[in-house]
């Protein structure tokens, strides 16, 4: 059954857990993209036609990157504000990895179970690395020093009571089809960071007047928000916004004008084509010399 906001609501006894289902203002994620008129909109900060100088707000960035991409072209990576998010085969990095991962300010490690005794204390020698977590491998939380969680579909009381035990730095949920009134008042009370990362067709755009930290962070496509041409819901800060390396720099400023508090996200996986044009990114942006 459909509450009048959109939502989908879910059957429960009368009387529980209903109080603690956040009050909504208005539907969560129901509206389509907006038609292709808007992509006609100007996104610039300045009019046409105004010299293209790029404005330095040292912005936060995050790689995510593959164990198997060459280590020289990781290293490139490395820099002041820069947080990696590396994806592996198994828990067994090369020392030349490792070496890498370390440069980084944050750096964030898919691990799975069971972990062995020796990759446990290969790990534990990252000062500043965490361990990257799935639904099924939220046991090892207790054996780093920090993690974070990534979910995929439905979040239940179960789901949500073992991401609470592992006290994760950051909750990343990518939701599969309708997001239902109980499930997202579950990811709100989640510890840590929250981070939602919708589809498009899932967006809502809505005028954000102010920013909450309370709110959890969207993550979108940076052709999405071009298409809404507005803020989307919730009014969360430091919104993610994926981009290609090669992104033109007029909507880079675009995007950190508009919004200081925006992280900026760019995928090489193990290409190394990719991560030379990340390092071109990064460049531009004026983030510091690669460690």
């Amino acid at each position: 059954m459909r509450s009048r906001s959109g939502l989908r609501r879910t059957s429960r006894p009368s009387g529980r857990a209903e109080s603690r289902a956040p009050c909504l203002e208005g539907p969560l994620f129901l509206l389509a993209l907006l038609g292709t008129a808007v992509f006609a909109q100007d996104q610039r900060p300045l009019p046409r036609g105004s010299p293209e100088v790029f404005i330095a707000t040292f912005p936060r960035v995050h790689v995510r990157a593959h164990e198997d991409l060459d280590p020289d072209r990781l290293r490139d990576l490395a820099r002041p504000g820069v947080t990696l998010w590396l994806t592996t085969r198994t828990n067994t990095l090369r020392a030349s990895t490792l070496e890498n991962v370390a440069r980084f300010d944050t750096a964030w490690v898919q691990l799975r179970a069971p972990l062995k005794p020796f990759d446990a204390s290969v790990f534990s020698k990252l000062p500043h690395a965490g361990a990257m977590l799935e639904a099924d491998a939220l046991g090892l939380a207790g054996r780093t020093r920090r993690a974070v969680v990534s979910l995929r579909g439905p979040i239940d009381e179960a789901l949500a009571a073992k991401v609470r035990a592992a006290k994760p730095a950051e909750v990343r949920w990518v939701p599969e089809g309708e997001v239902d009134l109980l499930a997202w008042s579950q990811f709100r009370q989640l510890p840590g960071r929250r981070v939602i990362v919708a589809a498009p067709q899932m967006l809502l755009p809505v005028k954000c007047a102010q920013r909450s930290n309370a709110d959890p962070s969207m993550e979108l496509h940076v052709a999405s928000l071009l298409a809404l041409s507005s803020d989307v819901y919730p009014c969360g800060t430091g919104t993610r916004v994926v981009v290609q390396p090669e992104v033109e720099t007029w909507l880079l400023q675009s995007l950190l004008v508009r919004d200081p508090s925006v992280e900026l996200v760019v995928d090489v996986g193990a290409d190394p084509a990719r991560a030379i044009a990340a390092r071109g990114l990064l460049e531009r942006l004026q983030l510091g010399a690669s460690r």
